[in-house]
């Protein structure tokens, strides 16, 4: 039921080519997806209310309505959203990834571990921006001396690159929500609904395929947690409260041109 197409999955892909140019000469100088404890936010600190808001009417129970119009309903909100936070672990192919990865409307940051490398990537329009630990680079490089020259010339800034280019045009989906969620939630073969059962302290019924489960809150048919196969777990948290990434500030910022990529 998970695509791996994802935003974690086009990373593998696109870390690839920035190594490849990187290698020069040395620089001068039924059912599918489920929870984990939503994360504690420190960075957003919403404006009180002037005055007291509605409390929104709940919904119908989705859990009445067939599998298949549960997981319809899923698409259709986690699209919907302004935003959302995900976060877990995935594989892909040989690789498995551990990602923490905030999506809003044009933008999107996060970070994604794999094989151990962790990188960290923002996405603010056609602009995106990363930065590789330097256990990458001595991973990568020919020769310790050119990690260290690469090393020292990023001196742990912001890697800067467009979008506009081939290479780079999977970052994209940072900065675009609904392709995230376009083939996330595609099921493999038939789905079925499960028991219901509390994703963090909400109220959830599960839709189940041959790949794994998706737990969808019963009031809103927002996905909560996606269970596949094995141990990979992803859950959706912070709908509609995730901020807008800023860019970085010009002096934490290298062109990647001058990586020679």
């Amino acid at each position: 039921m998970l695509t791996r197409r994802t935003a974690a999955g086009a990373m593998v892909g696109v870390l690839a080519v920035l190594v490849a140019g990187c290698r020069g000469p040395a620089p001068a100088a039924d059912e599918a997806l489920g929870t984990t404890p939503p994360p504690t936010t420190t960075s957003i600190t919403p404006a009180a209310p002037t005055t007291p808001k509605p409390t929104p009417t709940p919904t119908a129970d989705i859990s009445k309505l067939s599998a298949a119009k549960i997981l319809a309903k899923a698409q259709a909100a986690a699209k919907a959203a302004k935003s959302v936070r995900m976060k877990g672990t995935i594989a892909d192919g040989r690789d498995r990834m551990t990602l923490d990865v905030r999506l809003a409307k044009g933008a999107g940051q996060g970070t994604i571990k794999t094989n151990g490398i962790t990188t960290t990537v923002m996405v603010i329009g056609k602009t995106a921006y990363l930065k590789l630990s330097d256990d990458f680079w001595r991973g990568q490089a020919k020769s310790k001396a050119q990690a260290d020259a690469v090393i020292g010339l990023i001196a742990g800034r912001w890697i800067r690159t467009t979008l506009d280019s081939k290479e780079f045009s999977d970052f994209a989906l940072f900065a675009d929500k609904a392709a995230v969620f376009d083939g996330m939630f595609e099921p493999t073969g038939k789905v079925r609904k499960t028991a219901p059962r509390t994703i963090g302290g909400v109220p959830a019924i599960g839709l189940r395929d041959s790949d794994g489960t998706l737990w969808v809150d019963r009031a809103t048919g927002r996905p909560l947690r996606l269970e596949t196969s094995g141990t990979d777990v992803v859950t959706f948290t912070e709908y509609d409260r995730v901020p807008t990434p800023k860019a970085p500030p010009a002096d934490q910022v290298i062109d990647g041109e001058a990586l020679g990529g």
